[in-house]
């Protein structure tokens, strides 16, 4: 039973009781009545009655922000059922008390206690021994009437000292003066608990803006007139993601909200490979979009270690106020790297506030191994999976480190490009490439995975083509298969034999995907751990509702929440960083 359940059956019992109390004071033994019942157990279920008002309204205060009045008005008229069982006002409340969610529960049993010893000295057919579920039987057994009264069959008995029922009561105060506490703070706190998710949210929605306009000025930068075919890959990173817990942080190079790493290729000589910097200048209508209302400077809810200095790239790689005047526009990408003389890995590129491709300028970034040892050559993450059926090399061979950290960059990555053309409704493994260098220790660059994009006509999105399965949210699904095989080092295929019906014999349909995952997280949940086991899970609820909707920003920073950091959490964990 969820801790909403278990209010809903509190807010029912307490004028229960109040009632069976009046019912009991109004037969009195007149023993007892000589021995001051008579006079304090009107008092007691006076106090008993405040306790009942206390309590709901607390509640009303709660629960107003997360229901609509209807709802709401059910809730209150119809105590321990109904809507108490949603699970989604369940989890809303839990993401609106936060991170006093566990002691408001524990506040909540505490009453719940209360109300079992008080009914277990009342004989109304429910015998001594109350438990959770006998508390919801008595409910359920004595339903208020239309009048907001209580019948009772027969004549009740009460046997409790005063001494007790004081103490119990005076618990009962107490436990409602914490709810009303954690509700009060809970209040307080949202605007800045607010300001927070929208100053994650942000960041996202500026790399979605900025990554359209990039893929849109590519598309129409090859003018050239070879023969070759041409292809652009991005690079994806993490970005950097600020968690509100646990001091996390989603490390991303400084500046790198408006910097691109893209690799050029092209099917024929002169050139065949080149690897580029793009940084995208803020538009007008970009500057100030971080802000935040009502966000304080001064308010800080994490403690970050200090933000270090900026890597070689970025100190030198991007281009002087002086140099960007010089920057020609380019029309053409092909003829720009063949015209241009680079004596450095990266070519360096601006999109400036128009809208228009500069460049060519020299990137140094001392960290990057020599252009030379790559020429090119590539790997799929199916390949690194063991797609090819041959045995993996051992330097080929994923680490556990790099599948946690590849986890988290393409759960970031969806999050970033899932408005874009750059992401379509149909990745896949086969989509996920790798540099691979000639020779060395370390012959795949697994650190920086990249995302194939063919250059097709502008025509080919604007008209839906790329849309899969017309579904907004198949890239989550196709995210969690993929965050399995990560987590257990192997293509599905190679794991299991799957009987998931006739559909399963077509992987590339998003039913036959839906299947493996949920059969897969069937078998295997005792396996996983819990943050791969929650980032999956929430990939496939979320494409299963039709509700969901990551160009929603509640959506999106859920998303946030509920799958990247928990992946990085993990991934932490794992590196002992946390």
């Amino acid at each position: 039973m969820s801790g909403l359940e278990v209010a809903g059956v509190v807010l029912g019992v307490l004028p229960l009781l109040v009632s069976a109390l009046e019912h009991y004071n109004e037969g009195l033994d007149p023993i007892k009545a000589f021995w001051g019942w008579e006079r304090e157990l009107p008092q007691f279920i006076r106090k008993l009655r405040n306790q009942h008002v206390h309590y709901e309204q607390t509640l009303k205060l709660l629960l107003a922000p997360i229901t609509e009045d209807a709802e709401l008005a059910d809730m209150v008229a119809n105590p321990g059922q109904g809507l108490w069982k949603d699970a989604e006002i369940a989890i809303k409340l839990e993401n609106r008390l936060n991170e006093s969610y566990k002691a408001y529960i524990g506040t909540i049993a505490d009453i719940e206690g209360i109300m079992k010893k008080i009914a277990s000295k009342l004989d109304l057919g429910s015998g001594n021994s109350m438990t959770r579920d006998n508390l919801e039987t008595l409910l359920s057994a004595n339903p208020q009437k239309a009048d907001n009264k209580f019948e009772f069959s027969k004549r009740i008995k009460f046997s409790i000292s005063k001494k007790r029922i004081k103490g119990l009561l005076e618990d009962l105060n107490e436990c409602n003066k914490e709810l009303e506490r954690f509700t009060d703070k809970s209040e307080r706190l949202e605007p800045y608990r607010s300001a927070w998710k929208a100053s994650q949210v942000a960041p996202l929605q500026r790399v979605q803006r900025y990554a359209k306009r990039l893929h849109d000025v590519l598309s129409l930068a090859w003018t050239c007139s070879c023969n070759a075919s041409h292809s652009t890959t991005l690079r994806l990173e993490p970005r950097a993601i600020t968690a509100r817990s646990k001091n996390m942080k989603i490390k991303g190079r400084q500046g790198d909200v408006t910097c691109f790493k893209v690799c050029f290729s092209s099917s024929s000589s002169p050139w065949t490979w080149q690897e580029a910097e793009i940084r995208v200048e803020d538009q007008p209508s970009d500057q100030g979009s971080l802000r935040t209302p009502g966000c304080s400077g001064k308010v800080q809810f994490t403690t970050l270690p200090p933000t270090p200095s900026p890597p070689a790239e970025s100190r030198a790689g991007g281009p002087s106020d002086s140099l960007k005047t010089d920057l020609q526009e380019i029309d053409d990408i092909c003829h720009a790297i063949c015209k241009a003389n680079l004596t450095t890995p990266r070519a360096g590129f601006l999109l400036d506030p128009h809208g228009k491709l500069r460049g060519i300028y020299p990137v140094d970034d001392d960290s990057h191994q020599a252009s030379a040892i790559w020429q090119g050559q590539t790997v799929t993450l199916k390949d690194l999976l063991g797609g090819k059926g041959a045995p993996l090399s051992k330097s080929d061979r994923l680490t556990r480190r790099e599948r946690y950290m590849l986890a988290v960059t393409l759960a970031s990555s969806i999050l970033q490009l899932h408005t874009t053309p750059w992401l379509t409704n149909r990745w896949d493994k086969n989509d996920i490439i790798f540099l691979r260098a000639v020779g060395g220790p370390h012959s795949v660059d697994a650190s920086n995975p990249y995302i194939v994009h063919k250059q097709l006509h502008p025509s080919l999105y604007s008209s839906g083509g790329l849309d899969s399965f017309g579904n907004q949210n198949s890239a989550l699904l196709a995210l969690g298969l993929m965050l399995l095989e990560l987590y257990f080092g192997g293509l599905y295929e190679q794991q299991h034999s799957f009987s998931c019906g006739p559909d399963f014999a077509n992987i590339d349909t998003a039913l036959g995907m839906l299947q493996v995952a949920h059969q897969w997280v069937k078998e295997e949940k005792e396996n996983l751990s819990a943050g791969f086991l929650g980032a999956v899970s929430y990939c496939l609820r979320c494409y299963a509702d039709p509700r969901s909707s990551l160009q929603d920003p509640v959506c999106l920073q859920a998303a946030l929440e509920n799958i990247v950091l928990p992946l990085h959490e993990e991934l932490c964990h794992f590196m002992g960083t946390i």
